[in-house]
């Protein structure tokens, strides 16, 4: 087994954490909220845990695909990769644009007893979900379709 296929493999597996950790979430939070208290607690926790293998997934994906395309992965950095590349960064950037402030005003609001604002804070989840879902989509087309 060569570094080369180690940094695939964990790039790989890396890539669909990440994908899959924007899966469930918004949906649970939003029905949680819909249905009231006491349901809204576990799943912010949910959401919480959520966010943060998101976050952790997204920058191991990062990471070990710029170490993939790098000299030491044995790959060279062409134009797909590196589209594919900016596309990931975008999709890190609606997490802390979107995602985390959504979350953040939520669970703000739930500590202060307000279920309206906290469900009115969530509107936005299922624009992250799916603008993350479609740039992680267009990231893996233009990494293994060449350009």
């Amino acid at each position: 087994m060569t570094l080369s296929s180690v940094l695939r493999f964990l790039h790989i597996l890396s890539a669909s954490l990440w994908l899959g950790s924007a899966l469930f979430w918004p949906g649970a939070l939003r029905r949680a909220l819909a249905l009231g208290p006491p349901h809204p607690a576990p799943a912010l926790g949910q959401a919480r845990a959520g966010l943060g293998l998101d976050l952790g997934a997204g920058i191991a994906t990062v990471v070990t695909g710029l170490l993939y395309a790098s000299p030491l992965g044995n790959t060279t950095m062409r134009g797909g990769i590196f589209v594919g590349f900016l596309v990931a960064l975008a999709r890190l950037a609606l997490l802390f644009a979107l995602a985390r402030p959504a979350l953040r005003r939520s669970s703000d609001a739930l500590a202060k007893g307000d279920i309206e604002a906290a469900r009115a804070a969530v509107k936005k989840l299922p624009a992250y979900s799916g603008s993350a879902h479609l740039l992680w989509l267009l990231a893996l087309v233009a990494m293994v379709f060449p350009i």
